[in-house]
């Protein structure tokens, strides 16, 4: 206590003149946070300060300070603000906005397993804010149950710490010193040093998920090494198989969340939210304020940019079904630059009624999107839409179209290439659309190249090196995905078998020569040594392998079911409503 007596008097005063700082709020690896109150502007802040002992190196201090003033970019309901980064006399600190009431990691402590309608109401702000952040390219890295605040006063789940993992990796500390904390919330791509994305996050948030459902972990010992390798190797319990009550719709979200192979998750945090937006509607959830609320009104409710656009392009496709006009939707209505919720992040449910009314768009057709969505009662006067008489089928085989033959001494082949078929051809102004899914997949923008009615995108990550190809002709669309793992395969076994095997193999051959004196003994043991490495890199390129092969054959598939609803309702005659902010 003596010691954190200290450290807080030292840093209130070097803040003086412009915070005083009131108690110790908590402390990790990488910060003690303060309460403390902002004299200019009268308001209580909480202040991250980087431990001394960090602070004297300048890469961690400036990574800090970093990484602190890009999550400052970040401007959403459920995420914690960043006022200020800065350095002042040698102390680096950030002050963020004030949350009072606990964390996730507190709440689960003190009350044990949470009912699952709580759980999913909280899930979905965690969701929406991981997906802001995704949206501006910042992936968290270190989702946990302790950097999720909960709003006593509405209940509202609130996100913090933005890039404090990637200060981590920077900080002189063992790897033991610094995971410890977040070890049970580690993606399987994060713990082998693959990079990351927005799906390791959701692996994460899976993580949480089945913490505050079941009080416990997916993967649970004493040790956090074998945490580690358990995550990597084992595959997770089911969720229901621990605690049967859970409802099943959300045990599969939190089941797919944690997918060993990030292609199976959930492909962004909104789709997990979206998903979570659903079932919160068949799930009953506790009031979100802690005192009696009155009843929702449409100004109490909220929709995200993702859903208030889904009913609106919706709404305006029922009118032209129904009337065979095409209704372009203007930007909000004026109204929607007053209410307290950013634009970019929600709007009112009213705001979104007034826009699509503002627009021409008939209020039965608003209330058959919102219906649809669970969000009100569908009118009898819009009748259901009819299906096309036809729609072509996607050839569902995938093919995979191995050029080279399979490596034996790697364990696995040194390309990757499938190819799919899709009866019809698709229109050329829906290439952006396969453009955008492959560059959400492979989270890259990569490089677009247009030939006739045909394009190919080829990955500008010079770690990997993907190529796709669409091609329309004969009235098929073809479509094929390749990915050269040549540089892969060298990478690995030159670091594996070269490094390890070749570096610890000539040590031990002198150490067994020279104690048993038989050179033979030696060689034998340099052998071992050598061949031990080899089978372990083989077993983790053949892994690497699979994994990548999973995300490919999962691409192509999401490309042929765009293809085919690109032929089933081209644009032409889709006519899809201009957007508010498209």
């Amino acid at each position: 206590m003596a010691t954190r007596s200290r450290e807080l008097l030292d840093l209130d005063t070097v803040l003086s003149k412009q915070y005083t700082l009131e108690r110790e709020l908590g402390r990790g690896g990488m910060g003690v946070v303060f309460l403390a109150r902002d004299l200019r502007l009268d308001r209580l802040v909480a202040i991250k300060a980087l431990p001394l002992h960090l602070a004297d190196d300048e890469r961690v201090r400036e990574r800090f300070l970093r990484e602190a003033r890009t999550a400052a970019r970040l401007s959403h309901p459920n995420i914690v603000p960043i006022h200020r980064a800065d350095e002042i006399d040698g102390r680096v600190f950030f002050v963020m906005g004030y949350v009072d009431g606990e964390s996730l990691a507190q709440r689960v402590t003190d009350r044990g397993a949470l009912p699952a309608g709580e759980v999913v109401a909280l899930l979905r702000d965690v969701a929406a804010a991981l997906h802001e952040a995704h949206r501006l390219g910042i992936v968290h890295r270190d989702v946990k149950a302790e950097n999720i605040l909960i709003d006593q006063r509405t209940g509202r789940a609130m996100v913090t710490d933005f890039g404090i993992a990637r200060v981590a990796e920077a900080s002189p500390l063992t790897a033991t010193g610094l995971l410890l904390g977040t070890v049970q919330y580690m993606s399987p791509e994060q713990v082998v040093g693959e990079t990351v994305d927005a799906r390791s996050d959701v692996y994460s948030l899976g993580v949480v998920a089945f913490h505050a459902l079941t009080a416990r972990f997916p993967f649970q010992s004493e040790s956090a090494s074998a945490v580690l390798v358990a995550h990597v190797t084992k595959t997770p319990p089911k969720i229901r198989d621990v605690e049967p009550s859970i409802p099943l719709a959300l045990a599969e979200i939190v089941d797919r969340c944690l997918a060993k192979e990030p292609a199976l998750r959930f492909p962004s945090a909104g789709e997990l939210g979206d998903a979570l937006s659903a079932l919160s509607r068949s799930i009953p959830s506790a009031p979100r304020r802690e005192e009696s609320a009155p009843a929702a009104t449409e100004r109490d409710v909220l929709l995200s940019d993702r859903e208030a656009r889904a009913v609106w392009d919706r709404a305006a496709n029922l009118q032209a079904q129904a009337t065979g006009t095409v209704t372009p939707i203007p930007p909000p209505s004026r109204e929607a630059e007053r209410q307290p919720v950013s634009p970019s992040s929600a709007y009112r449910l009213d705001i979104v009624r007034d826009s699509a009314r503002e627009a021409g768009i008939g209020t039965e057709y608003v209330d058959r999107a919102l219906a649809e969505r669970g969000l009100g009662e569908q009118s009898a006067a819009v009748p259901a839409p009819v299906a096309p008489a036809s729609t072509p089928a996607v050839a569902l085989e995938i093919r995979d179209m191995r050029v080279k033959p399979f490596s034996r001494w790697a364990g696995a082949p040194s390309s990757i290439e499938y190819e799919v078929v899709v009866d019809g051809e698709i229109s050329e102004r829906d290439f952006e659309r396969l453009v955008e899914t492959i560059r959400r997949t492979l989270s890259d923008v990569g490089t677009v190249g247009v030939i006739g009615r045909s394009f190919t995108w080829s990955a500008t990550d010079p770690k990997r090196r993907v190529h796709v190809a669409v091609q329309m002709r004969n009235g098929r669309t073809t479509i094929r995905v390749a990915e050269t793992l040549k540089a892969l395969r060298h990478s690995v076994f030159g670091g594996g078998v070269g490094g390890f095997g070749g570096g610890f193999g000539g040590p031990l051959f002198a150490m067994v020569s020279s104690t048993t004196g038989m050179v033979e003994v030696g060689i034998a043991a340099a052998l071992t040594a050598v061949t031990t490495a080899y089978l372990g890199t083989r077993a983790v390129y053949k892994g690497m392998v699979k994994s990548r092969q999973t995300e490919l054959r999962g691409l192509i598939a999401r490309l042929a079911e765009e293809a085919r609803l690109s032929i089933a309702e081209p644009s032409e005659e889709r006519k899809r409503p201009v957007l508010p902010g498209r």
